[in-house]
């Protein structure tokens, strides 16, 4: 019984690390405020 308990705390612990990482890379990857860095703002509106 403390097997199976076992096993499934120490899952739930790996599926929340690889979200975890998985988050950080995405948030890194998306940051907006590069954005402006490479394709600046138009100086007109139209």
């Amino acid at each position: 019984m403390g097997l199976m308990y076992l096993t499934v705390i120490g899952y739930m612990v790996l599926m929340g690390l690889s979200a975890g990482f998985i988050m950080h890379y995405l948030i890194q990857a998306f940051d907006s405020k590069q954005a402006t860095i490479i394709d600046s703002k138009p100086d007109t509106d139209y």
